[in-house]
């Protein structure tokens, strides 16, 4: 059973980055993946490996290697519906991102 090309897969990104206007290019990049769930957290949704190639390629050309770091999770589906957050507060959320 072959995966599907253009099933979503999602995950979590998470940076520290070293310079404010690196850090928007990042932040800005990634909004159009998925919502921003921490400061320096986005969830965020490819469709297929090529997607995902566009996506790392776009953040190693937006960081300085010995400065910055991003991580990049893979979330598996079926346990997506099982997070779980605690507290009530919320980031302003752009609605300008997109599902590739």
């Amino acid at each position: 059973m072959g995966t599907h090309p253009h099933r979503r897969r999602f995950y979590l990104v998470c940076y520290d980055i070293a310079d404010d206007d690196r850090r928007e290019e990042v932040s800005d990049l990634l909004s159009g993946y998925g919502p921003r769930v921490q400061y320096s957290v986005f969830e965020a949704a490819v469709t297929g490996p090529e997607a995902y190639e566009e996506l790392t390629r776009g953040l190693r050309g937006l960081i300085e290697q010995d400065e910055d770091q991003v991580r990049i999770y893979p979330l598996r589906v079926p346990d997506l519906d099982k997070v779980t957050v605690l507290g009530n507060r919320r980031l302003e959320e752009r609605d300008d991102f997109w599902i590739l």
